[in-house]
């Protein structure tokens, strides 16, 4: 192995060692990260913290019944990427490459997630027309703007041409509030990824911002700083009820090939909301 190394150090001496070593590892890779662009031989799985709490606290579903989840092929042993971030990074790379005309286009990401917002950065460096891209949260630090999703009043109405929301509204006490203020920041004809926690072996969504017990946040909501779970149809009612129209891609639409190379479930799907 050492010979092969040397050979190759030698053959290609202005790349960085630990380029070479992560190429040498990759040899055979059956998986390709669509976030960092890497060859990787497995996706990690989904952290034991979550299914140790979920067991302790008495969660009565499993990771199965949960839409867009790949709990064995979760993180990228490289960039950190979840399944969900390489998902939206096969809609954004898309939509990038799709956008016409000689204005700048405006993006916000609420909470963004590092990985994905390092690849859309390294995007719309080579991106035409200019893109504007913002990320915006309440608490975390080093985002461009601090934004309480449900009164976002930094931003005027028609404000973005796109936003990323992932994740993000089972958090709040009035998801109804921030849906209404998502809706009013996008300009008419605007898109938006918007994804939350779907569990499909429910009709009604379960809810209740009164409740702080972190036990029984993990009982009824699966996670500790939730509080709502939501099924499918009341996801989509929701979103539909505060002016969306609402569309699914999942395998059908991006490829059940690419999904399986990318570490995707096959039932995951990525709604986009459209003013």
């Amino acid at each position: 192995m050492m010979n092969l190394l040397r050979k190759y150090i030698a053959a290609v001496p202005k790349l960085k060692f630990s380029r070479i070593l992560s190429q040498i590892s990759s040899l055979g890779a059956l998986y390709r990260c669509s976030v960092c662009g890497n060859r990787v031989k497995r996706f990690g799985p989904l952290p034991q913290f979550y299914s140790e709490n979920l067991q302790k606290h008495g969660w009565r579903f499993s990771f199965g019944e949960i839409e867009t989840l790949n709990c064995q092929y979760y993180l990228c042993p490289l960039c950190g990427s979840s399944d969900r971030d390489r998902l939206y990074a096969l809609y954004i790379r898309d939509y990038l490459k799709g956008v016409k005309g000689d204005k700048a286009v405006k993006i916000v990401d609420f909470a963004p997630s590092l990985p994905l917002s390092l690849f859309i950065k390294r995007l719309i460096e080579r991106s035409e027309p200019e893109v504007i891209y913002l990320t915006a949260d309440l608490c975390a630090e080093g985002v461009d703007d601090k934004i309480d999703i449900t009164d976002m009043k930094l931003y005027g109405d028609n404000h973005f041409d796109f936003f990323i929301c992932s994740h993000v509204l089972e958090h709040v006490e009035d998801d109804r509030k921030a849906l209404h203020e998502l809706h009013r920041i996008l300009k008419a004809g605007g898109h938006g990824i918007l994804m939350v926690p779907i569990l499909l072996s429910t009709e009604e969504i379960e809810e209740d911002p009164a409740v702080v017990d972190v036990a029984e946040r993990w009982r009824r909501f699966g996670q500790f700083d939730h509080v709502r779970l939501y099924s499918k149809s009341g996801f989509i009612q929701r979103v539909t009820e505060s002016g969306f129209l609402v569309k699914q891609y999942g395998k059908e639409f991006f490829g059940e090939a690419l999904f399986a190379r990318t570490g995707i479930s096959s039932q995951s799907i990525l709604y986009v909301v459209q003013k």
